[in-house]
C-alpha cells in the first residue's frame, strides 16, 4: 500500500472517502478506533501495517455495496486481523457483498461463503465449502481395542492408512465413510476423531504435481 508521503492518514482516508462520493464519519472514527490508527502522522511515518489500516479505513467506511479487497491483511498483527473479520462479518449481515482475493487460506475459510480456486489464470473449481469438500477425502483416525485388522487398511474407499499399535490414521472416501464405521464398531472404538479437508488441502490439490 502506497501512500502520499505528505498527507496524514486522516487526510488519505478523507481524499480516497470523496472521490467516490464521501464517507460516513461516524462510522470512519470507529475504525480508527478499531484499528487503533492514528489519522494525524503523516504517510511517511507509518509501518507497512498501518498504511494498510489506511486502505482499509478508507474502503470500509464508504457506503458501498460490493468491496473489492486484495490481500487485505498483509502486514496487519493477528490482534488486527481478528478485528478485520469482525468488520467484514457485519458487512455480510448487512446484507452487503465482499469479493476476497487472499493466499491466507485460513482467512478465506474463516470469512467466505462461497470459494474459486484459480489456477494459471483459470478458475479451476467454485463452490461452497461443502460442497468442494464432498469432491475429496475425510481423514480419520482411530483408537481401538484391539489390533488394527490388516482388512481395514485395504477396504474401498480406505486411502493412505498407516497403523501404529491399536491406531489408525487414513483417509476415506465420503462415500465410504459410512462402511468404514460400520466396521470400526465391532472391534471397539475407544476413540475416534474425523476431519473435513480444510482449504489448503483444496488448494494444493491442484497446484501438486506435474505443471505446478
Amino acid at each position: 500500500m502506497a501512500l502520499w508521503p505528505g498527507l496524514t492518514g486522516g487526510e488519505v482516508i478523507d481524499l480516497l472517502g470523496r472521490l467516490r462520493g464521501g464517507i460516513d464519519p461516524r462510522r470512519r472514527d470507529e475504525l480508527l478506533e478499531r484499528f487503533d490508527l492514528d489519522p494525524r502522522r503523516r504517510g511517511s511515518t507509518y509501518s507497512k501495517g498501518n498504511r494498510q489500516k489506511v486502505a482499509l479505513v478508507a474502503a470500509l467506511a464508504s457506503d458501498v455495496e460490493l468491496l473489492l479487497l486484495d490481500e487485505p491483511t498483509s502486514g496487519l498483527d493477528p490482534l488486527m486481523e481478528a478485528q478485520f473479520r469482525e468488520v467484514v462479518g457485519r458487512w455480510r449481515g448487512d446484507g452487503r457483498t465482499v469479493l476476497l482475493s487472499s493466499h491466507i487460506l485460513s482467512e478465506v475459510e474463516h470469512l467466505c461463503d462461497r470459494v474459486s480456486i484459480i489456477r494459471t489464470g483459470r478458475v479451476v473449481e467454485s463452490g461452497t465449502l461443502a460442497q468442494l469438500r464432498h469432491l475429496t477425502r475425510t481423514q480419520v483416525e482411530v483408537e481401538l481395542g484391539g489390533p488394527v485388522p490388516q482388512e481395514l487398511c485395504t477396504a474401498p474407499g480406505v486411502h493412505d492408512a498407516v497403523v501404529d499399535g491399536h491406531r489408525l490414521s487414513c483417509q476415506v472416501d465420503d462415500t465410504a465413510l459410512g462402511d468404514l464405521l460400520a466396521r470400526l464398531t465391532p472391534l471397539g472404538v475407544r476413540s475416534l476423531r474425523s476431519s473435513p479437508p480444510t482449504l489448503e488441502q483444496l488448494f494444493l490439490r491442484h497446484y501438486d504435481g506435474p505443471g505446478r
